[in-house]
């Protein structure tokens, strides 16, 4: 008969709280730690976090009397201490076999936290498209087309860390015991708790940050002695293997979150690869010349597609263009 992988609909919020208190026994360990290992989908995870959580926070506010069954100890404890205790009482009052259960099974959670830790999901996505995220920690991630992340089922207990080429925009929770670091090619971008744009794409050279909220820290990986504290409102760019400032307008760079295509570039080349990533097409320059844009300072809205985009860029420039629409090719001449 073939064995069912428990889903997590086999694991009660109430076993999962007897768990964290070391109440349970060696088969509802057992039970626990194969509904954790069956899933490979964020939702086993998450919610294993989310009792833990719940548990913690429960102990750092809870009298230690209450949790021991005695009202007139007014102190108040963490999870680590309270096993410690628990470990020295079974030693002491019952036996040393219940204390080496008791920590074997934290040095068991111990061991899964760790693994998740160091178990990371990579998300890439398509062109045209745009993924919201939240990560575990309730840091809410906006990533827009052709962008690439990569960050740990949970966090470590020091640290916050994701890498990212392409561009995202973070809203990040705040937690000033635990900086969180958006590792890129040209920076590390170190934050505790703020609103700020990414637009780092390593094969293209092109790095820039903007602030929107808060505060956030800034050190050139090209040249790590150089390290700039931003403001809000101000805009960093990578010129050469150096970081020039900007100051103003940064509402522009996070148009896109709201389907908005800023067109502020004077090169029709760098443009059409625009138009490529937010309208998920492929655009081919079949003409020997590149047309010259008289001007352009203006924004496009992606939902009204790349045929109308293409037909209000005609109006800058002078250029003709013919869509196969069996390939999704668009050819400009």
């Amino acid at each position: 008969m073939e064995h069912k992988k428990p889903d997590i609909h086999d694991i009660s919020d109430e076993l999962l709280l007897k768990y964290f208190r070391c109440d349970t026994n060696q088969e509802e360990e057992k039970e626990i730690e194969e509904w954790y290992n069956a899933g490979n989908e964020e939702k086993e995870r998450q919610k294993f976090k989310n009792i833990h959580d719940f548990y913690e926070a429960y102990l750092l506010n809870a009298p230690i009397g209450m949790i021991q069954g005695n009202p007139s100890v007014p102190e108040t404890t963490v999870h680590k201490k309270k096993i410690y205790r628990r470990i020295l009482l079974a030693a002491t009052n019952i036996a040393a076999a219940i204390a080496i259960f008791f920590a074997a099974t934290y040095i068991s959670r111990e061991s899964i936290r760790k693994e998740m830790a160091e178990t990371f999901t990579s998300i890439e996505v398509p062109p045209g498209q745009r993924i919201d995220i939240c990560l575990c920690d309730g840091t809410s991630v906006k990533l827009n087309s052709g962008a690439k992340i990569q960050y740990p089922n949970i966090f470590s207990k020091d640290s916050r860390e994701v890498h990212l080429d392409g561009e995202a925009y973070f809203d990040v929770a705040h937690d000033s015991e635990k900086p969180f670091i958006v590792r890129t090619f040209a920076s590390d971008i170190e934050v505790l708790g703020t609103e700020f744009n990414v637009n780092a794409i390593e094969n293209a050279g092109k790095f820039s940050a903007t602030l929107i909220e808060g505060s956030i820290r800034l050190t050139n990986r090209l040249r790590p002695e150089k390290e700039i504290i931003m403001r809000p409102d101000q805009t960093v760019r990578l010129a050469g293997n150096d970081f020039s400032i900007e100051t103003g307008n940064a509402n522009s760079a996070v148009r896109w979150t709201k389907g908005i295509l800023n067109v502020d570039t004077q090169d029709f080349a760098e443009l059409m690869k625009k138009l490529e990533m937010a309208f998920g097409v492929k655009i081919v320059i079949s003409r020997d010349t590149m047309p010259e844009l008289k001007y352009l300072n203006g924004k496009l809205r992606i939902s009204d597609g790349i045929i109308s985009a293409l037909n209000v860029l005609q109006g800058v420039a002078d250029f003709q263009y013919v869509k196969d629409y069996n390939t999704d090719t668009i050819y400009i001449k």
